[in-house]
């Protein structure tokens, strides 16, 4: 394999306009504009003498391409141009930097976008015959064999050149390969996660892609996971999750010495209001660029992460994948493998231009992508070593007073049970799941857990907004989950942000509680939320003397033990709400006027638990023991005040 010259890697930063300056916006959206429907997309990876692909309308040959930077200009002219698409050839003189890209087509000029340019190197590939995508998967300029390649149809494997094929009809408009364990993509952070590409040249145009790889030693290593980030530029949700999650999950890395990377679970922005306050999927991986978010980010699709004004499921995922990357991709690390899939089939009923929809949904898993996932677990070798599938609904819930796991996707080709039986053969299963903002991790067999986490916005950041204190609907605190994960033993906890790592449960006296809660102003208040069946009574059948502890990372293999004076106290695990919950949230809420949302009213939680004590103000002893033997405790004196602020 003969090794060629440097190349180069564009990465455009947005969807064109939303990186503008005034002057240039201007003429980005003037009606006569030269081209339209413009796309460079967030990781391109070239090389110099490489044919390279736009997307848009209105180009013509002859037009030339400048990217322009603080150190010069570099003019490439359009060598080709279709409908849909512009050809370039990829000169040696583009360097390394960040350039605005701009066309000129004689005394006229429109911005396009921002770009960054990596440089990599290019391997001669020959061509094969029916192959519409080709290219190398190389490790400091070797080939890497047995990697996996994939369209998310069809799936190629690297020959012992590093080479591939495909015979693909570029329908899911990206490519992606599996990234093998002990490598990571060249260019790998929450800017540039190396792993994809677009498919931008026409369906019978063979492109040619190269990846790039480094070698790294992750048989350990971190994995923090966020969901339902739902930011929207508003109640100060950018400003908190700056100085949340994003200053939190940095302490958090800083403390392993094995690499730590990022999986976001769905809804990261707010489909409601993509338009209204111009916040949209670039604009929030802008965000990630402008706080230089350290850690690489693997991003998984919400149902909130679809186009408001499209209907049907592959039209609302577009802008996503063409910032994001694929909807559905699987890689390894150390020795577990990651699947992450898209269980939203996007209806949006009544969704046209400039209309937003009603946002509605069918929770599955594709079809096209069940059989792609068949393939892709049947190459995994090992089915005893760790398998994760990420996923943004849940396939169970137990927020019932039987505390069962119920099954909560019904299709029987993309369903709950159609995922239980794809995972047949493994061992040791952890589904990742977020959507509800709450916790609840589940044991579901011996060999399957679901771990569905609370969310990062806590409350759709009304929570913080309110009160200034950060909680979901079941109690839990904002924050995220963290997963150690060294050869195949997985350890987990969930990290509140903002809080030390040994808070994992909260307790209330209940004497203290209802007084509060319990007044007919506040009983009144409540019962304006629709989820409320009681008349807002929530803890008028509690007896005295009674103490609520929530566990929020709770499964059947924690154990909770509290004693008074030495005695130890009976345990009953309750179907209960959380009562800081009602405090910070759903009273000031309606007391400030605002609507009583059922879905964002305090829920009845599978993790709360009760004690009775026999006196009001005796104090108890609690203790918390996770099912890796790690003990929390609190000395708990009573009367314990019910505030805002309490612990």
């Amino acid at each position: 394999m003969k090794n060629h010259i440097k190349t180069i890697a564009v990465f455009c930063f947005a969807l064109l306009v939303a990186a503008c300056g005034s002057d240039e916006q201007k003429r980005f959206e003037q009606s006569t504009r030269m081209v339209r429907d413009v796309y460079v997309n967030t990781s391109m990876t070239v090389y110099a003498g490489q044919s390279y692909y736009i997307q848009g309308v209105g180009f013509e040959k002859g037009d030339l391409l400048s990217f322009r930077s603080d150190e010069g200009e570099v003019e490439i002219p359009v060598q080709d141009a279709t409908p849909k698409t512009a050809c370039i050839i990829i000169p040696e003189a583009l360097g390394k930097g960040t350039y605005r890209l701009w066309i000129e087509r004689g005394e006229r000029e429109q911005f396009l976008s921002v770009v960054k340019v990596y440089l990599t190197s290019h391997f001669d590939v020959p061509d094969k015959e029916g192959a519409t995508i080709k290219g190398a998967v190389f490790c400091e300029n070797r080939g890497i064999a047995g990697v996996r390649v994939s369209d998310g149809i069809v799936t190629a494997t690297t020959d012992e050149n590093g080479y591939y094929w495909l015979a693909s009809d570029k329908s899911t408009g990206y490519f992606f390969y599996s990234m093998p364990s002990g490598y990571v993509p060249v260019d790998f952070d929450c800017d540039a996660m190396g792993f994809w590409q677009p498919l931008t040249a026409d369906a019978a145009v063979c492109e040619q892609h190269n990846f790039g790889m480094r070698a790294i030693d992750n048989d350990e290593f971190v994995l923090l996971l966020g969901a339902d980030l739902h930011l929207a530029n508003k109640q100060k949700d950018i400003e908190n999750f700056k100085n949340g999650f994003v200053a939190d999950s940095k302490r958090m890395a800083e403390q392993f010495s094995c690499p730590v990377y990022c999986l976001f679970a769905g809804d990261m922005t707010w489909d409601r209001y993509w338009y209204d306050n111009k916040f949209t999927i670039p604009t929030y991986k802008r965000l990630l660029q402008e706080v230089q978010y350290p850690l690489p980010v693997f991003h998984l699709m919400g149902n909130h992460d679809n186009d408001p004004y499209v209907t049907g499921d592959k039209a609302g995922q577009v802008a996503y994948r063409l910032s994001l990357g694929p909807n559905y991709y699987s890689f390894d690390l150390g020795e577990a493998h990651f699947v992450v899939l898209d269980d939203i089939d996007w209806i949006n009923t009544g969704g046209a231009q400039g209309i937003v929809g009603a946002r509605d949904y069918n929770r599955l898993v594709s079809l096209q992508q069940m059989e792609w996932l068949a393939a892709d677990l049947a190459a995994v070798a090992d089915k005893s070593a760790p398998l994760f599938i990420a996923l943004h609904v849940q396939l169970y819930e137990n927020y019932n007073a039987k505390f069962e796991n119920k099954p909560k996707m019904s299709s029987t080709t993309g369903g709950t049970q159609a995922l239980v039986d794809a995972v047949a053969g493994f061992t040791d299963v952890h589904f990742l799941s977020g959507h509800t903002h709450y916790n609840a991790t589940m044991e579901i067999s011996e060999r399957i857990m679901e771990h569905n986490h609370a969310a990062v916005c806590e409350t759709w950041w009304w929570s913080q907004y309110l009160s200034d204190r950060a909680i979901c609907v079941d109690g839990t605190p904002a924050g995220y989950g963290v997963y150690h994960v060294t050869g195949d033993d997985v350890k987990w906890i969930y990290k509140s942000i903002g809080e030390p790592e040994n808070r994992q449960f909260r307790a209330y006296d209940m004497n203290t509680v209802k007084p509060v809660l319990g007044t007919e102003k506040a009983k009144a208040d409540l019962a304006k939320y629709p989820s409320r069946k009681n008349g807002g009574d929530d803890y008028g059948a509690v007896g005295e003397n009674v103490v609520f502890i929530n566990v929020w990372n709770y499964d059947p293999q924690w154990t909770i033990r509290v004693t008074e004076n030495g005695r130890e106290l009976p345990v009953e695990r309750v179907f209960q709400r959380d009562p800081l919950h009602s405090l910070v949230f759903d009273l000031p809420r309606v007391q400030k006027g605002y609507d009583a949302i059922s879905d964002w009213a305090s829920a009845e939680t599978s993790h709360m638990f009760s004690v009775t004590a026999s006196a009001p103000d005796t104090p108890i002893e609690i203790s918390v023991t996770d099912r890796f033997g790690t003990t929390y405790t609190e000395t708990m004196t009573r009367p314990k005040a019910f505030v805002k602020t309490m612990q």
